[in-house]
């Protein structure tokens, strides 16, 4: 028996990916995310020596654990400023923040306290993820004495150990990795 067909209900659906990543990188833009990345994971991230080089989320495995190249947050980002909102969504959907902060700043101590207030500003509960400290691009300070106070400094604004890292030395890297694996497999 055949009938003839009805018109069927109709609507309109909006969905979005929760993707959840183990590991979130995140920081001012060109703090050396995309970079870490591309060393730990073998991902093939754009990167360049400007700002806002990362637009969309870059992933990689690492282990069989997935880390996410979240793009640069700047002052404001809670407010909506520079795609903040889009950027901070993906936070969200991490486990462990690894924060970069460039040892080229100036203040390392301010870089520090101005994305974690924007995190704050946008949700509190990113502020009692598991966070992992590190003051980035060592290299391009040429004085002992000044990065040992910027250690000094960061460590004292967050309460945290701080791990320094430049790209260009295996060793920092590979002291950074078994660190992330001792957090990642306790």
């Amino acid at each position: 028996i055949a009938t003839p067909g009805k018109r069927g209900e109709f609507a309109t659906f909006e969905v979005e990916l929760q993707l959840i990543a183990d590991v979130g990188l995140i920081g001012f833009p060109n703090a050396g995310k995309s970079s870490l990345l591309n060393a730990l994971t073998n991902a093939t991230s754009k990167v360049a020596s400007y700002a806002f080089t990362t637009l969309e989320p870059n992933l990689g495995d690492y282990f069989g654990n997935v880390i996410a190249d979240i793009p640069g947050l700047i002052e404001g980002a809670s407010e909506g400023k520079g795609l903040g909102h889009n950027f901070l969504r993906h936070i969200e959907r991490t486990h462990i923040l690894v924060h970069l902060i460039s040892a080229d700043n100036e203040d390392v101590g301010d870089a520090y306290r101005t994305i974690r207030a924007e995190l704050g500003m946008f949700n509190e509960e990113l502020l009692s993820k598991e966070e992992i400290v590190i003051l980035s691009k060592i290299d391009t300070v040429a004085d002992q004495k000044e990065l040992k106070k910027k250690v000094k400094d960061l460590e004292k604004v967050s309460k945290k150990e701080v791990i320094l890292l430049s790209l260009f030395d295996d060793v920092s890297v590979k002291n950074f990795s078994n660190h992330l694996n001792a957090v990642l497999n306790p």
